[in-house]
Formats: structure tokens, C-alpha cells, sequence
């Protein structure tokens, strides 16, 4: 009887024994797995740079993002963004944290950067930063140009401070039931809605030149035949090089005088 007692005991203590070092495997096996929801397994770093001269106020911020533009039909699409709360005098420090698994083999991926406060623009990106997301090796400085600035004289123009709606694009005229506008500031500043998103630029003109920086926007899907006026109107808007004003209409101009935008005054 006793022999089958301890022999029974041996049993149970091999058991639980074999219990526990399972019990530890599992463990082990369980804290060695990946965790899941890990995002952002790469950084871009950079700094973005502005006129330091402009006394931006206190709630400005910097907003960077990360776009893939390959699709031209259907807009840019946000991979990845940020935003800098802290702005330093001149010269912003960013890092922008993606997954490379957003990524697509053969698309073209820029980087844009903007300096709002509120729903005022006070700084925006006038050229293509393009960037290789997964090859990058030194920091991204990135350029902004001012669009609106504290006590600037306005330019001889008759179209600063003025709102527009466009009547016709490439002499193709408009959907008529998606109002595109164009507001011009007296500073260059520029937004309205393009049919679809909201959009914003800068405006350089004189009496008679005009020409717009590099576009920027929100970025809904509308339907496609929307999309397509959009991407008609940005395009427009980088071809023009001059404008007249006839009859109260203004008229925008590429750079062989020929007419690419008809707007009428909106209020």
C-alpha cells in the first residue's frame, strides 16, 4: 500500500511538473511573438524652414504629410501625417512615422508641409519634395513660402480681395450643381472648394501677371466625374501665367495668352 502511495505521488509530482514546464513554454512562446497593431515602423525626419521674420501667433502649427500622388485622376492620398505644435523661430523639426506596408511598389510619394493657425494659412510648400519613403538615408528640409504676412501692403491689383466662381475650365464648362470657387486675399493668400475638397495656395500677381504655387487640399473621394473637374481646375491654375477682367468676368491665362479659366464675381 505505501509502495502504491508513493508511486502515485511520484505520478502526480511528475504531472505537475510536466504542467508547469508546458505552462512556461507557453509563456515563452507567448512574450516571444510579434505584437500585433505595431505601426509606424519607419521615420522620416526633416525640418521644414519659413521667413522668421513673420511673427506667427501662438497657436500656429505645422502640419506635415506624406502623399502618394501617382493616381492623378483620383487625387493624392495620405499615407502618413504629423503635426508640430511647438514652432520654432525659422526652422521646425519634424519626424513623420509610417508603415512601410502602406506602401506600393512603382508609385511617387511626396512630402507637403503647411503653417496654420486656425483656418488661416500663414505658410505652405511651393515645390514637389518627392521622396523614396524606403531609401531614405539624411533628413528632409522642406521650404515654405509665406501667404499671409502681418502689415503687407497690397499689390496694384484688382483682383486681390476678391471671390470668384468659375464658369468654365479648358472651354469645357462646369458641372453645374458643384460650385468651384477662388478666393484671392490681398496678401497672395488663396482658397475656395474645388467642387469636391478644399483647397488653398498663394497667389503671386501684378497688374496683369498672375500665377499660383503648388496646390494643397483636403482629400475626399467624390464621384469621379467631380474628381475629374477637380483635377481639370488644380491643373489650370498651374498653367496660368496671366489674367484680365473684362466686363466683370476674370479671365486666367497660360503663357501664350490663351484663355484656360472663366470665373465670374461670387458676392
Amino acid at each position: 500500500m505505501r509502495r502504491f502511495r508513493a508511486s502515485k505521488i511520484s505520478m502526480m509530482g511528475a504531472a505537475v511538473a510536466g504542467v508547469a514546464a508546458l505552462a512556461g513554454f507557453t509563456l515563452f512562446v507567448t512574450t516571444s511573438l510579434p505584437t500585433s497593431g505595431i505601426a509606424a515602423e519607419k521615420t522620416i525626419r526633416g525640418a521644414v524652414s519659413y521667413e522668421k521674420q513673420v511673427a506667427l501667433p501662438p497657436e500656429a502649427n505645422l502640419h506635415v504629410q506624406l502623399a502618394d500622388i501617382s493616381l492623378a485622376d483620383a487625387g493624392a492620398k495620405i499615407v502618413a501625417e504629423t503635426r508640430v505644435s511647438h514652432i520654432d523661430r525659422g526652422r521646425i523639426p519634424f519626424s513623420l512615422d509610417f508603415d512601410s506596408d502602406d506602401l506600393l511598389p512603382g508609385h511617387t510619394y511626396v512630402l507637403q508641409a503647411r503653417i496654420a493657425a486656425g483656418d488661416t494659412l500663414w505658410f505652405v510648400n511651393d515645390q514637389q519634395y518627392r521622396v523614396d519613403p524606403m531609401q531614405l538615408q539624411e533628413p528632409v528640409n522642406i521650404d515654405v513660402v509665406v501667404v499671409r504676412k502681418d502689415a503687407e501692403a497690397a499689390p496694384d491689383s484688382p483682383i486681390g480681395g476678391s471671390n470668384w466662381l468659375v464658369e468654365d475650365i479648358f472651354g469645357a464648362g462646369v458641372i453645374d450643381n458643384a460650385q468651384t470657387t477662388l478666393t484671392i486675399g490681398d496678401g497672395g493668400e488663396v482658397n475656395g472648394s474645388s467642387g469636391c475638397n478644399r483647397y488653398f495656395t498663394k497667389a503671386s500677381f501684378s497688374a496683369d501677371t498672375l500665377s499660383f504655387a503648388e496646390v494643397g487640399s483636403t482629400y475626399l473621394q467624390c464621384p469621379p466625374a467631380l474628381m475629374n473637374q477637380e483635377s481639370k481646375f488644380f491643373d489650370a491654375l498651374g498653367k496660368t501665367r496671366a489674367y484680365k477682367v473684362d466686363m466683370g468676368k476674370l479671365l486666367l491665362l497660360d503663357d501664350k495668352g490663351k484663355e484656360i479659366l472663366r470665373l465670374t464675381q461670387n458676392g
